[in-house]
Formats: C-alpha cells, structure tokens, sequence
C-alpha cells in the first residue's frame, strides 16, 4: 500500500509549531477521496486546494482530533492537491474579560505590548502581551476553555535567531466562544494539564520559562481566533484580581 503525505504547519503562537493536520492520500482508495489527519483537540477548518492555481475543490470544519473523509473531489486531481488548515471554527472578535495568567505573587512587568515592536507586528501576535517572569512562576488559565493543543520537550535556552520561533513550549485553550488563547515560552516538562482536558479559570497550566525564540524568561499570551482560514490575534482587557485593569485596548 502506497501513501503520499502533504503536511501543513499550522502558524500558533509566534511562529509555526507543528504538523498537527495532514492530508494523506491513499493510491488503492477512490481517486476522488483522500483522509485529512488532525491532531488538535477542537475544530480545525479546512481546504483542499488545486496546487498551483489555488482554487477550492473541498473545505469543511473537522472537530478533532481524528481521522476524516474529504470526497467528491474532481477526477485525477490527487496529484495536485494542497491542504490548507487553521485552527477553530470562523468567528468574529468580541472584546472579553480575562483574569491575569500567573500567580499574584510573581514578581512581573509587561516587556511588550500590544502592536511590540519587537516581534507583536504580524496578525498572529498584533495583540499578545509579553509579561516578563521569573523561571518557573505558576501559569494559570486566565478565562476556562478546553487544552486544545500541547507542545513541550523546548530547552530553555531563550534563542536569539528566527529559526528558535519553532522551539516553544505553549498550551493553546478553546474558550466557549470559539476563541483561543495561546500561552507561551513555558518551562520544558512543566506543563501538568493534557489535550481534551476542561480548565477552570485559574487553574495552574505550567510553568513560565524562556523557551523558543526569547530575549528572556517571560509569558507569551495572545487571544486567537479564526477569521475564515486566517487565525489572527484580537484586542482583550486583563484585569488583576482586586477588579483593576492590567491591559486594554
């Protein structure tokens, strides 16, 4: 049995952080029928395209993780498939509360604001926030959802080049609304909760560290969502335990 497979790395945090959704086409199966891979938990929209001239043959919300059947697509265009895939179902931007992501006795400051200079100027990380941490402070979920996504087993070793933005820890949360919530530059081996698993707002997700593409140990935390095969960040306000507020638009 022969397999040709075409992945697709999702752009998360910073920068692209795996392969999680894949087409797999199967030679021995029907020429207009493949399988697309996802190993998020949640929905993950999908495209097949027409390499080369881009059109749509297919497009569908897969809820995942599992292994799903694209089929009607033209004859003998297995060849010159591409897939596409991001994250969540298509939604609008509505500006939420979220409490703040780590433990009220850190020793923290806000290193970079919305629209950063420094590495918040693309859509993916337009309206993160960087808040600079000591090694090992307690990372909560600042609003409950469902862990979507884990990426760990990153050194901490703050990498100064382009290619580290592959190399960080994060946990990625799906809140009720469809939007997402990215935590990121987290310890290697700290994070304690798992894919599928449900969060109260505050629970401890992991441990803030210095993994990736960082000019020291801090948390990387931006509100995601999905706009229609294009995952951007959106504005949200934080506010501190006492009601006061840390961060707005």
């Amino acid at each position: 049995m022969r397999f040709m497979a075409l992945c697709l790395l999702l752009f998360l945090a910073a920068a692209p952080a795996g392969a999680h959704t894949r087409l797999v086409v199967n030679r021995q199966t029907f020429e207009n029928t493949v399988s697309v891979e996802t190993e998020l938990f949640g929905p993950v929209q999908v495209q097949l395209r027409k390499r080369g001239t881009g059109s749509v043959l297919a497009e569908r919300v897969l809820d995942g993780p599992g292994v799903f059947t694209l089929s009607g697509l033209p004859p003998d265009s297995l060849a010159d498939l591409e897939l596409q895939a991001v994250p969540g179902r298509p939604s609008v931007s509505r500006l939420q509360d979220y409490r703040k992501p780590f433990s009220d006795y850190a020793d923290w400051r806000i290193s970079q604001g919305f629209h950063g200079q420094a590495s918040h100027g693309d859509a993916l990380n337009a309206y993160a926030v960087d808040f600079a941490l000591l090694m090992g402070t307690l990372v909560r979920a600042a609003r409950s959802g469902v862990v979507m996504e884990v990426i760990d087993g990153h050194p901490d070793q703050g990498g100064q080049r382009r290619s580290d933005l592959d190399n960080a820890n994060l946990v990625r949360l799906l809140h009720e609304d469809g939007s997402m919530a990215v935590y990121g530059h987290l310890l290697q081996d700290s994070i304690g909760v798992k894919p599928g698993q449900w969060l109260p707002a505050g629970a401890v997700i992991a441990q803030s560290g210095n993994s990736g593409y960082s000019h020291g140990p801090h948390l990387h935390f931006a509100v995601q969502i999905n706009t229609g095969m294009q995952l951007q960040s959106v504005p949200f306000r934080m506010r501190d335990g006492d009601g006061s507020v840390l961060v707005e638009p």
